[in-house]
């Protein structure tokens, strides 16, 4: 069992552990086709699905500060109206292999 420590909360366990979200991207829907093709070009973000102002990703990085640094990154994409993170998982790298 993993000891259970201050900076282990702060900083997500970097580096052991894998962390994925999935969230909805509320784009303008003249401008959806656009920011989806913006979004798959970012590192770490896969585009799911898009509909009408509804575009569903996922994130993936090593700890839970660079999902929501990249989400952040997602609310300041011209066209987009709000980006809400719907679920966030993570599991030891080894359990990944």
């Amino acid at each position: 069992m993993r000891e259970l420590t201050r900076r282990g909360l702060l900083t997500a366990g970097a580096g052991d552990r894998h962390h994925i979200s999935s969230a909805v991207v509320l784009a303008l829907p003249e401008r959806r086709a656009d920011v989806a093709e913006r979004l798959a070009d970012m590192r770490g973000v896969e585009v799911h699905a898009s509909e009408g102002s509804r575009i569903v990703v996922t994130i993936e990085g090593p700890t839970s500060g660079m999902l929501g640094e990249t989400l952040t990154t997602i609310s300041a994409i011209d066209g987009v109206l709000a980006a809400n993170m719907v679920f966030e998982h993570a599991e030891d790298q080894e359990a990944r292999s």
